[in-house]
Protein backbone atom coordinates (compact mmCIF):
# COMPACT_ATOMS: atom_id res chain seq x y z
CA UNK A 1 0.00 0.00 0.00
CA UNK A 2 1.22 3.48 -0.84
CA UNK A 3 1.41 6.28 1.65
CA UNK A 4 -1.31 8.88 1.76
CA UNK A 5 -0.16 12.39 0.79
CA UNK A 6 0.41 14.68 3.73
CA UNK A 7 -1.10 18.17 3.55
CA UNK A 8 -0.44 20.94 6.00
CA UNK A 9 -3.65 22.85 5.44
CA UNK A 10 -7.18 22.33 4.15
CA UNK A 11 -6.42 24.69 1.26
CA UNK A 12 -3.45 22.52 0.16
CA UNK A 13 -5.55 19.36 0.31
CA UNK A 14 -8.34 21.00 -1.69
CA UNK A 15 -5.89 22.27 -4.35
CA UNK A 16 -4.28 18.83 -4.64
CA UNK A 17 -7.72 17.26 -5.09
CA UNK A 18 -8.59 19.77 -7.82
CA UNK A 19 -5.26 19.07 -9.57
CA UNK A 20 -5.97 15.34 -9.48
CA UNK A 21 -9.42 15.85 -11.00
CA UNK A 22 -7.90 18.05 -13.70
CA UNK A 23 -5.29 15.41 -14.54
CA UNK A 24 -7.95 12.71 -14.78
CA UNK A 25 -10.09 14.90 -17.02
CA UNK A 26 -7.15 15.40 -19.43
CA UNK A 27 -6.57 11.67 -19.92
CA UNK A 28 -7.51 10.28 -23.37
CA UNK A 29 -11.14 9.20 -23.45
CA UNK A 30 -12.02 10.94 -20.16
CA UNK A 31 -14.56 13.21 -21.84
CA UNK A 32 -16.30 10.25 -23.49
CA UNK A 33 -16.40 8.36 -20.19
CA UNK A 34 -18.00 11.36 -18.45
CA UNK A 35 -20.50 11.75 -21.27
CA UNK A 36 -21.47 8.08 -20.97
CA UNK A 37 -21.77 8.34 -17.18
CA UNK A 38 -23.99 11.42 -17.50
CA UNK A 39 -26.16 9.69 -20.09
CA UNK A 40 -26.61 6.66 -17.82
CA UNK A 41 -27.47 8.87 -14.85
CA UNK A 42 -30.03 10.81 -16.93
CA UNK A 43 -31.60 7.59 -18.25
CA UNK A 44 -31.81 6.21 -14.70
CA UNK A 45 -33.60 9.37 -13.45
CA UNK A 46 -35.95 9.32 -16.42
CA UNK A 47 -36.84 5.66 -15.88
CA UNK A 48 -37.43 6.19 -12.16
CA UNK A 49 -39.87 9.03 -12.91
CA UNK A 50 -41.74 6.71 -15.29
CA UNK A 51 -41.84 3.97 -12.63
CA UNK A 52 -43.17 6.43 -10.04
CA UNK A 53 -45.87 7.74 -12.40
CA UNK A 54 -47.03 4.25 -13.37
CA UNK A 55 -47.04 3.11 -9.74
CA UNK A 56 -49.69 5.75 -9.03
CA UNK A 57 -51.89 4.78 -11.98
CA UNK A 58 -55.11 2.81 -11.55
CA UNK A 59 -54.48 -0.84 -12.39
CA UNK A 60 -58.09 -1.97 -12.72
CA UNK A 61 -61.37 -0.06 -12.79
CA UNK A 62 -62.89 0.82 -9.43
CA UNK A 63 -66.36 -0.17 -10.72
CA UNK A 64 -65.15 -3.78 -10.64
CA UNK A 65 -63.68 -3.65 -7.15
CA UNK A 66 -65.97 -6.49 -6.04
CA UNK A 67 -64.33 -8.75 -8.64
CA UNK A 68 -60.88 -7.63 -7.52
CA UNK A 69 -61.72 -8.34 -3.87
CA UNK A 70 -63.15 -11.77 -4.67
CA UNK A 71 -59.99 -12.86 -6.49
CA UNK A 72 -57.79 -11.28 -3.84
CA UNK A 73 -59.53 -13.27 -1.10
CA UNK A 74 -60.21 -16.54 -2.94
CA UNK A 75 -57.36 -18.87 -3.80
CA UNK A 76 -59.20 -21.00 -6.31
CA UNK A 77 -61.84 -18.78 -7.85
CA UNK A 78 -62.40 -19.12 -11.61
CA UNK A 79 -63.64 -16.05 -13.46
CA UNK A 80 -66.75 -17.17 -15.33
CA UNK A 81 -67.65 -14.98 -18.28
CA UNK A 82 -70.62 -15.66 -20.60
CA UNK A 83 -68.53 -17.59 -23.15
CA UNK A 84 -65.21 -17.95 -21.39
CA UNK A 85 -63.75 -19.07 -18.03
CA UNK A 86 -60.36 -18.09 -16.61
CA UNK A 87 -58.80 -20.14 -13.83
CA UNK A 88 -55.96 -19.45 -11.42
CA UNK A 89 -53.69 -21.31 -13.84
CA UNK A 90 -54.65 -18.88 -16.59
CA UNK A 91 -53.86 -15.89 -14.37
CA UNK A 92 -50.55 -17.50 -13.42
CA UNK A 93 -49.69 -17.77 -17.12
CA UNK A 94 -50.64 -14.12 -17.63
CA UNK A 95 -48.42 -12.96 -14.75
CA UNK A 96 -45.21 -12.76 -16.72
CA UNK A 97 -43.82 -11.96 -20.14
CA UNK A 98 -45.39 -12.75 -23.53
CA UNK A 99 -46.30 -14.90 -25.30
CA UNK A 100 -49.51 -15.55 -23.40
CA UNK A 101 -51.76 -18.62 -23.94
CA UNK A 102 -53.49 -18.54 -27.31
CA UNK A 103 -56.88 -19.49 -25.86
CA UNK A 104 -56.76 -16.25 -23.83
CA UNK A 105 -55.43 -13.65 -26.28
CA UNK A 106 -57.39 -15.06 -29.24
CA UNK A 107 -60.73 -15.17 -27.49
CA UNK A 108 -63.19 -13.02 -29.55
CA UNK A 109 -64.62 -11.07 -26.59
CA UNK A 110 -61.30 -10.51 -24.80
CA UNK A 111 -61.18 -6.75 -25.43
CA UNK A 112 -64.85 -6.25 -24.48
CA UNK A 113 -64.38 -8.26 -21.28
CA UNK A 114 -60.98 -6.78 -20.42
CA UNK A 115 -62.21 -4.51 -17.56
CA UNK A 116 -63.56 -7.60 -15.77
CA UNK A 117 -60.52 -9.75 -16.62
CA UNK A 118 -58.23 -6.92 -15.49
CA UNK A 119 -59.92 -6.67 -12.07
CA UNK A 120 -59.68 -10.43 -11.49
CA UNK A 121 -56.06 -10.49 -12.68
CA UNK A 122 -55.29 -7.56 -10.35
CA UNK A 123 -56.81 -9.48 -7.42
CA UNK A 124 -54.76 -12.56 -8.29
CA UNK A 125 -51.53 -10.50 -8.42
CA UNK A 126 -52.27 -8.78 -5.10
CA UNK A 127 -53.06 -12.09 -3.37
CA UNK A 128 -49.87 -13.67 -4.65
CA UNK A 129 -47.86 -10.64 -3.58
CA UNK A 130 -49.12 -10.88 -0.01
CA UNK A 131 -48.30 -14.59 0.11
CA UNK A 132 -44.81 -13.91 -1.28
CA UNK A 133 -44.27 -11.18 1.32
CA UNK A 134 -45.24 -13.52 4.15
CA UNK A 135 -42.84 -16.21 2.89
CA UNK A 136 -40.09 -13.61 2.43
CA UNK A 137 -40.50 -12.31 6.00
CA UNK A 138 -40.45 -15.86 7.42
CA UNK A 139 -37.24 -16.67 5.52
CA UNK A 140 -35.60 -13.30 6.23
CA UNK A 141 -36.28 -13.42 9.98
CA UNK A 142 -33.11 -15.47 10.55
CA UNK A 143 -30.91 -13.34 8.22
CA UNK A 144 -28.36 -10.86 9.51
CA UNK A 145 -28.69 -7.18 8.60
CA UNK A 146 -26.12 -7.28 5.77
CA UNK A 147 -27.75 -10.32 4.14
CA UNK A 148 -31.18 -8.70 4.42
CA UNK A 149 -30.03 -5.57 2.57
CA UNK A 150 -28.36 -7.69 -0.09
CA UNK A 151 -31.52 -9.76 -0.60
CA UNK A 152 -33.64 -6.63 -1.02
CA UNK A 153 -31.17 -5.04 -3.43
CA UNK A 154 -31.02 -8.19 -5.57
CA UNK A 155 -34.78 -8.34 -5.61
CA UNK A 156 -34.97 -4.68 -6.63
CA UNK A 157 -32.56 -5.24 -9.55
CA UNK A 158 -34.49 -8.33 -10.70
CA UNK A 159 -37.83 -6.54 -10.61
CA UNK A 160 -36.34 -3.53 -12.40
CA UNK A 161 -35.09 -5.85 -15.16
CA UNK A 162 -38.65 -7.22 -15.42
CA UNK A 163 -40.02 -3.67 -15.65
CA UNK A 164 -37.61 -2.81 -18.46
CA UNK A 165 -38.64 -5.94 -20.35
CA UNK A 166 -42.36 -5.16 -19.94
CA UNK A 167 -41.72 -1.61 -21.22
CA UNK A 168 -40.17 -3.01 -24.41
CA UNK A 169 -42.94 -5.59 -24.86
CA UNK A 170 -45.72 -3.02 -24.41
CA UNK A 171 -44.08 -0.75 -26.99
CA UNK A 172 -43.51 -3.54 -29.51
CA UNK A 173 -46.99 -5.08 -29.24
CA UNK A 174 -48.51 -1.60 -29.34
CA UNK A 175 -47.32 -1.31 -32.94
CA UNK A 176 -49.57 -4.19 -34.02
CA UNK A 177 -53.36 -3.68 -33.66
CA UNK A 178 -53.88 -7.46 -33.66
CA UNK A 179 -51.70 -7.74 -30.55
CA UNK A 180 -53.94 -5.58 -28.34
CA UNK A 181 -54.76 -8.40 -25.86
CA UNK A 182 -51.04 -9.09 -25.36
CA UNK A 183 -50.34 -5.37 -25.01
CA UNK A 184 -53.09 -5.00 -22.36
CA UNK A 185 -51.80 -7.92 -20.29
CA UNK A 186 -48.17 -6.80 -20.54
CA UNK A 187 -49.10 -3.24 -19.59
CA UNK A 188 -51.01 -4.40 -16.52
CA UNK A 189 -47.93 -6.40 -15.54
CA UNK A 190 -45.84 -3.27 -16.00
CA UNK A 191 -48.20 -1.26 -13.77
CA UNK A 192 -48.03 -3.92 -11.06
CA UNK A 193 -44.24 -4.15 -11.37
CA UNK A 194 -44.04 -0.36 -10.96
CA UNK A 195 -45.81 -0.63 -7.61
CA UNK A 196 -43.53 -3.47 -6.55
CA UNK A 197 -40.49 -1.34 -7.34
CA UNK A 198 -41.78 1.55 -5.22
CA UNK A 199 -42.53 -0.85 -2.35
CA UNK A 200 -39.04 -2.32 -2.65
CA UNK A 201 -37.57 1.17 -2.57
CA UNK A 202 -39.49 1.79 0.66
CA UNK A 203 -38.31 -1.58 2.01
CA UNK A 204 -34.69 -0.66 1.35
CA UNK A 205 -35.18 2.56 3.30
CA UNK A 206 -37.01 0.81 6.15
CA UNK A 207 -34.31 -1.88 6.37
CA UNK A 208 -31.89 0.82 7.54
CA UNK A 209 -34.03 1.16 10.69
CA UNK A 210 -33.80 -2.55 11.49
CA UNK A 211 -35.78 -5.73 10.93
CA UNK A 212 -38.70 -4.81 13.15
CA UNK A 213 -39.35 -1.58 11.26
CA UNK A 214 -39.03 -3.33 7.90
CA UNK A 215 -41.29 -6.27 8.75
CA UNK A 216 -43.93 -4.02 10.38
CA UNK A 217 -44.07 -1.83 7.25
CA UNK A 218 -44.38 -4.90 5.02
CA UNK A 219 -47.18 -6.41 7.07
CA UNK A 220 -49.17 -3.18 7.21
CA UNK A 221 -48.85 -2.38 3.50
CA UNK A 222 -52.09 -1.33 1.84
CA UNK A 223 -51.98 -2.85 -1.64
CA UNK A 224 -55.59 -2.23 -2.70
CA UNK A 225 -56.18 0.12 -5.62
Amino acid sequence: MGRRAKYYSQEEAQKAHQDQRLQRSLKPGAKEVRREQNARAYAKRKIFKAVQALSEAEISEYDYKHIYMHHFATEEGPLALPDFTLTDTDFRNMAGHPPYPAHIVNFPSFEKDWPIISAAFHGYAARNYMLEQKRWIDEAASCDWASLGSKLMNQYHNVMADWEQFRIEVREHGKDPTSLPTELIAFQNQLWTSRRLMWLKADLENSKEGKNMLFAAMRSRDIHF
